[in-house]
């Protein structure tokens, strides 16, 4: 099924509700409101991607990407790859329909209630059992499970042998990857897996379980409508409704303002923050905590290479690009250690494919060291030679303190966390992980794309905060029922009908990839409205009308 999508100009003047991204929040919030009766406009800065049309040459990647920052802005804003570049990290995200479920490994792990609480999450989302029940619907309607056999992959003996070398146990999560032909919870005929290893740059077999196939595709069956490539430039009160301006950018270039009662911002953690903070710097009531406790959900990537066995963990992508005969690969990440941080709270190392971008870097990395007999090695060898399918990506999932800011510069989002790269915690979890390597034979390396060539920065993919849920405007932005604090109201009142529903609103680290407590609160957000707005929400219906 191909979801039908329009563009800016064919907008109507005003909707019952409008969503903001169609990433996890958005696509959820979309679904939800379809299903209680609402008419509804999704709003996609980005483009549709089918199945066969992901970049997959080094060139087209390129192309596909837009890079700003404080001090540059390049590339099609429409671009599936989006590198903003902060001052110490720098953030990869995604655009298109479906957010960044286009680009993740989809791996699916619950947070720790308990790490949640120590962490200052509000006791009412912890403690009315919403949550929970938003945990169980995400997983049911993204098709998570683990792996089929694993022990055909040879990228999951690598984690076995990594694990047992720390005492530990290679776990398998559940990922959102259809691993048999058929209709998925929406109703959407998947392809089975073909096992490439290219989960993270799109996937060309069909079979991952995307936002826009399965919560976009049920808001579509239930009456709403997708506007791809439209840019919202800035939101505000209207009398009783949200006026929201949006940018044609399918090639008109020209911008028309709409409005709804129910606005839902689920343009990613720093599209959302960026739109708020630029609602305040034009008079919008809004917490004094907008912009700050901003994660980075403990994230780094690093490199095992030179193992003693091969664990064939170089994407060849669909249709395959690696020479015939080459080893299956199987899904981006199969597998995690859990390996424990200093104070004792959970931190995942998971298994990655590498790029063939990235697999192109490892001689000019090697040449930058120095090791020039290895780069010859390389350089004859190909991305697909024995030496590089004796390499290994760890992605580090773990906690931080949250301490980055968010502000606005010429009207643009920028970041600010000059200390990430060497705080204790992270510093930390990167000893463990390297020593792990050592452990199992290996050589440890840094992510090639933390070198000084290109800007020095931690590259991470699990933004989070910048409108932090709180029990007050003093503490965050965003209340416990997901609606926004209006200060005007007192430190417990809200915005009517402005909600937000994306990893904005998370308010500290996980320890665990993060898609699927944004689609559980989310969820837990709808059910709460639904109640309020007297609207029945029958999530166990069949997918169309």
């Amino acid at each position: 099924m191909v979801v039908a999508t329009k563009s800016a100009s064919e907008l109507a003047p005003v909707y019952d509700a409008v969503v903001i991204g169609s990433g996890y929040g958005g696509g959820v919030a979309a679904s939800r409101l379809s299903r209680m009766g609402y008419q509804v406009a999704v709003l996609e800065q980005g483009r549709p991607w089918q199945p066969g049309e992901f970049p997959t040459t080094i060139k087209a990647r390129c192309m596909a990407t837009r890079i700003s920052g404080r001090h540059v802005r390049l590339g099609d804003p429409t671009g599936l790859f989006r590198l903003t570049v902060g001052n110490g990290l720098t953030v990869l995200s995604a655009t298109g329909m479906g957010g960044g479920s286009l680009i993740n490994a989809g791996v699916v792990r619950r947070p720790d209630p308990q790490r949640l609480r120590e962490a200052g999450w509000p006791d009412a989302v912890l403690d009315d059992g919403r949550f929970e029940k938003g945990l169980d619907r995400a997983e049911k309607m993204l098709g998570a499970a683990p792996l089929p056999v694993p022990e055909r992959f040879a990228k999951f003996a690598g984690m076995q042998r990594a694990a047992t070398a720390v005492g530990a146990t290679a776990q398998l999560p559940s990922i959102t990857i259809a691993h048999r032909s058929g209709p998925n919870p929406a109703g959407v005929y998947q392809n089975e897996c073909q096992y490439c290893g290219d989960c993270w740059s799109g996937c060309n077999a069909g079979a991952k379980n995307t936002v826009g196939i399965t919560y976009i595709a049920d808001a579509v069956h239930h009456g709403a409508e997708v506007f791809c490539r439209s840019r919202v430039e800035a939101i505000a009160r209207a009398g009783n409704d949200w006026e929201i301006t949006v940018k044609d950018l399918s090639g008109t270039g020209g911008s028309n303002r709409i409005a709804a009662g129910i606005l839902v911002l689920a343009a990613g953690t720093l599209g959302t923050t960026e739109l708020l903070l630029r609602a305040q710097s034009r008079g919008l009531a809004l917490s004094g905590m907008l912009g700050r406790k901003f994660s980075a959900n403990g994230d780094d990537m690093v490199i095992a290479a030179e193992l003693e066995e091969p664990v064939n963990a170089i994407a060849t992508g669909y249709p395959p690009r690696a020479p015939q005969g080459a080893p299956v690969v199987g899904p981006h990440s199969i597998a995690m250690i859990d390996l424990r941080d200093e104070s004792g709270s959970v931190m995942m190392v998971q298994d990655g494919a590498m790029p063939t971008m990235m697999a192109a870097l490892a001689p000019v990395k090697a040449l930058m060291e120095r090791r020039f007999g290895r780069a010859l090695e390389l350089f004859r060898g190909g991305i697909y030679c024995d030496a590089l399918n004796k390499t290994q990506v760890y992605y580090i999932v773990g906690h931080d303190d949250a301490g980055g800011r968010l502000a606005l510069h010429k009207d643009r989002i920028t970041i600010d966390w000059p200390e990430y790269s060497n705080s204790a915690r992270r510093v930390a979890a990167e000893e463990k992980v390297k020593a792990m390597i050592e452990e199992v034979g290996g050589v440890f390396q840094t992510n090639p794309f933390n070198l000084a060539v290109f800007g020095g920065n931690r590259v991470i993919a699990h933004p989070l905060g910048g409108c932090a849920l709180a029990e007050s405007a003093d503490k965050g932005v965003v209340a416990p029922d997901g609606r926004v604090f209006d200060p005007g109201k007192g430190p417990e009142g809200v915005h009517e009908g402005l909600y937000v529903c994306d990893g904005a609103l998370v308010p500290s680290a996980l320890g665990v990839s993060p898609l699927l407590t944004i689609a559980a609160l989310a969820e837990r957000t709808m059910m709460l409205a639904a109640d309020r707005l007297g609207r029945k929400l029958d999530v166990f219906s069949s997918p169309g009308r």
